[in-house]
């Protein structure tokens, strides 16, 4: 794959510890780590950075769009704003999530509280393997974040790391190639809005819609989705909370309106709407592939629902008749 470039430094012994210790500084350090059952998952670590990446199963996005959160408050006459949680800096993230990041900078570019919880934080991706599941492609989207770490270099993906890695006294190179996975990644198939519309009442739609569970666990572990709805609570002394909660497109009530009708009644109707929305956009980012290829939801589709593959299958088939 053709990698994007920026400028680099070779790593000097002792750069990484200086690096780690600059990056902490007042902030909390999270990276992907192997927990005990096997999962991996982010964590607070104490001190190091990673050469290499790690996919954790919940992505990034739950420090930066928390699956919950308060929006504002009411109280005595006054509408409060929420604190903001302290700095913090990712390390260690794979660069198909470097990726989503740079989409969720997209779609956020105007909420104030993304906005400010992303200007708090860190991003040093690093290099990382292809595994069984990746369909990574470097010519996707352009990526996000701050560094990039790899086995003997490092990459400056922004103004402020440039010039952190400038008061480390690193020599800065000309800019070079990230390191893209190499090997069996198998890359997604292409699908369009057009193929979507011929194949609108195909059966694969039905099959697969009976298998699905509705369970919501594909998005809810993909690095992209970001539909939320909002909840106001009133209390009997006046004071209201208004709180933003991850929603989900395969939840049953996704599409209801008032006076009961539903965009998407059926779960074969809101396989298709997922796979509309992940792989053409949606709003002012219409014709943009959100899939980054970090193959999170099929590993955790409890029936093996695959997306790629229906539209492998969508195409192969040709148009309804």
């Amino acid at each position: 794959m053709v990698g994007l470039s920026f400028p680099c430094c070779t790593i000097q012994d002792g750069l990484l510890e200086k690096l780690a210790a600059e990056i902490a500084g007042d902030r909390l350090v999270w990276a992907p780590r192997q927990s005990e059952d096997g999962v991996c998952r982010l964590q607070v670590i104490n001190s190091g950075l990673p050469d290499h990446a790690a996919v954790a199963r919940l992505p990034f996005k739950k420090l930066l769009f928390p699956h919950r959160e308060k929006v504002w408050s009411y109280h005595n006459g006054q509408y409060n704003d929420v604190d903001m949680p302290q700095r913090i800096a990712l390390v260690g993230l794979p660069l198909c999530d470097l990726q989503a990041l740079w989409y969720l900078d997209q779609v956020f570019a105007e909420d104030a509280h993304y906005q400010e919880r992303r200007s708090r934080l860190f991003v040093a991706g690093a290099v990382c393997e292809p595994g069984p599941e990746c369909r990574c492609d470097a010519a996707l989207m352009p990526v996000a974040g701050d560094l990039v770490i790899g086995h003997d270099q490092l990459w400056a993906l922004s103004e402020r790391a440039v010039e952190l890695l400038m008061t480390l006294a690193c020599q800065m190179q000309d800019e070079s190639s990230l390191p893209w996975p190499e090997g069996p990644v198998e890359i997604r198939h292409t699908i369009t809005a057009e193929d979507l519309r011929a194949h609108r009442h195909a059966g694969i739609w039905t099959a697969e819609g009976d298998r699905c569970l509705s369970c919501g666990a594909c998005s809810a572990v993909c690095p992209t989705c970001y539909c939320f709805d909002l909840s106001d609570a009133a209390e009997v002394n006046g004071s209201v909370n208004r709180q933003r909660l991850w929603d989900n497109c395969f939840f049953t009530e996704h599409g209801s309106v008032a006076g009961g009708f539903d965009f998407r009644a059926g779960r074969a109707e809101r396989l298709r709407f997922r796979m509309e929305h992940k792989r053409l956009g949606f709003g002012e980012l219409r014709g943009m592939d959100a899939c980054v290829g970090c193959g999170r939801c099929r590993n955790v589709c409890p029936v093996d629902i695959d997306l790629d593959r229906i539209a492998a299958q969508l195409v192969a088939e040709g148009t309804d008749v």
